[in-house]
């Protein structure tokens, strides 16, 4: 007999086998009992992801649809170590269209202070993360096609955000909302639309190393930007920035309530500052 801690709901529902496919569904969940920090990872190999707060009294709540015969599901809960893994992984090989039929709908609590990771392969997927109690932040994605969103500030202050989209394609919106100090990026050959609008306040250091990828980041008009870079056949649009030193500047720098500061190197891939 299969034992369950309490304040956990499971329910593993097999499906018809279809073309050598078990197809099934698994609905697990937790009540929110404590709202001290949590460690979050979320490992999804390949299928259509959706993730958002929870408008239930839920620490968090999985619903996941997946082929039994190449992935299996991952649901496990550290009372200790206060941590949360949840996902889905491979264990045998698939042809992209089969995976794309994987599905994984979760809801994580914005009641308590999280760390957030997430580990993504051939994932499409809308991330809205405005609202969740965020402390620290990472994004790993291979091949994968994820819009993330802030529609609402942090209520929290994260020391850095980290994106490594690989071949990826990301595009943040209402990042400014994540309220980072700090945004380290690494783009290999994929693409990254980072929009900086939002409540933000004080300084942010941008860290960006471009392969053979691009990079476009969007800043807010009143924001004071400075520019370093280390590259290799790669140029931007200075159209606006001032040349002091080895860095460029908006006019009015030292001024602005707001500042971003970028640090760039990159190989042969691009990278475009857009201010408005």
């Amino acid at each position: 007999m299969t034992r369950l801690l309490p304040g956990v709901c499971l329910v593993l529902l097999s499906a018809t086998p279809a073309f050598a496919q078990r197809w099934r569904t698994l609905d697990a969940s937790r009540q929110l009992r404590e709202v001290t920090p949590i460690s979050v990872r979320v490992e999804y190999a390949a299928g259509k992801l959706d993730l958002a707060p929870s408008t239930s009294p839920l620490l968090y709540h999985v619903n996941l649809r997946y082929d039994a015969d190449r992935t299996e599901p991952l649901v496990r809960f550290d009372t200790v170590a206060r941590s949360l893994a949840i996902g889905l992984r491979a264990h045998g090989k698939w042809h992209r269209g089969d995976a794309e039929e994987n599905t994984m709908v979760a809801e994580l609590s914005r009641e308590l202070p999280m760390d957030l990771a997430l580990e993504l392969g051939a994932a499409k997927g809308d991330l809205r993360l405005g609202g969740l109690r965020l402390r620290r932040f990472s994004l790993k994605g291979g091949a994968a096609e994820l819009n993330l969103d802030f529609d609402q500030p942090n209520p929290e202050r994260i020391g850095t955000f980290g994106l490594d989209v690989g071949a990826a394609d990301v595009t943040v919106r209402r990042g400014g909302n994540a309220r980072a100090e700090a945004i380290n990026v690494n783009v290999g050959a994929g693409a990254l639309d980072y929009d900086l609008a939002g409540a933000w306040t004080g300084d942010v250091d941008v860290s960006a190393n471009v392969a053979v990828g691009s990079f476009m980041l969007r800043v807010p008009a009143d924001a004071g930007v400075q520019v370093s870079t280390r590259t290799f056949l790669v140029s931007f649009d200075k159209a606006g920035l001032q040349k002091r030193g080895d860095a460029w500047y908006s006019p009015g720098y030292e001024r602005a309530e707001r500042r971003v500061r970028v640090n760039l190197n990159a190989v042969i891939g691009e990278f475009e500052l857009i201010r408005r």
